[in-house]
């Protein structure tokens, strides 16, 4: 299975968006600096703008800024815009209900797995988003 890499790939444009300022910068600027397209780059900004984590701006001006000043934004806040409802652990969707070792699998590990959800939640809502901006933390 490939490892997920969303979350750090929202907080590396989280970090740049914070260090280009409030002069804000764009898509193709932090694509360039992920080495990724712009297109996967604006669809995690989507996801940051539907949290209010982002603004963006359409047309030849436009580009992304901070909605909220980094200080006031975790690793916490950006986990949770990027990651699906269920959080990095989450349960198969499809269970066989004639097999015990599946319905024991469903039964069991839906309260281990929000356990370590909400402990990661909880480890990265202790570090803000200014305490990694270079030169600015």
């Amino acid at each position: 299975m490939a490892t997920n890499s969303r979350l750090a790939s929202a907080i590396h444009i989280m970090t740049f968006v914070a260090y280009a300022g409030d002069e804000g910068t764009t898509s193709e600027a932090i694509a360039k600096s992920l080495q990724t397209n712009p297109v996967t780059v604006r669809k995690i900004l989507k996801l940051l703008e539907a949290e209010q984590l982002v603004v963006l701006r359409q047309g030849r001006h436009g580009g992304v800024s901070l909605h909220h000043p980094a200080s006031a934004i975790t690793l916490g806040h950006i986990y949770k815009a990027v990651e699906s409802e269920n959080g990095l652990f989450a349960k198969r969707s499809q269970v066989h209900e004639g097999c015990v070792v599946a319905c024991a699998m469903t039964r069991e590990l839906g309260p281990i797995f929000d356990s370590a959800n909400d402990a990661v939640e909880q480890a990265l809502s202790t570090t803000s988003l200014a305490q990694l901006v270079p030169g600015r933390g």
